[in-house]
């Protein structure tokens, strides 16, 4: 019983891990994609950037807000599904404590 309740802490504690090092992953991805919207930007004002180069960036930028998109959309199913999983043991229970409550009315 012991070991179990060991590995589900492990457990929790790596999925912790991932969720910190996936927020943070993101939240460089959103500081990458800041800074080249913003060279994007400055260059294309003050026409330091010719046209290849300002295509190139340009195709940057989509690239990391398409990535930064999917992944918000990919934590999103996660999240979901972690809720639907939990949600059938949940049901269970809160049936047999309504029944409990019931019982003793």
């Amino acid at each position: 019983m012991i070991g179990k309740h060991q590995n589900r802490e492990e457990s929790r504690l790596e999925d912790s891990d991932k969720d910190l090092k996936r927020s943070e992953a993101l939240a460089d991805l959103r500081r990458l994609t800041t800074v080249i919207l913003d060279n994007l930007e400055e260059g294309s004002r003050n026409r330091l950037m010719d046209p290849k180069e300002m295509r190139l960036l340009g195709g940057t930028a989509i690239r990391s807000i398409r990535l930064y998109l999917k992944t918000l959309e990919e934590d999103r199913v996660r999240r979901s599904k972690e809720q639907e999983k939990d949600s059938p043991q949940k049901i269970p229970e809160t049936l047999q404590e309504d029944r409990i409550k019931a019982e003793k009315d």
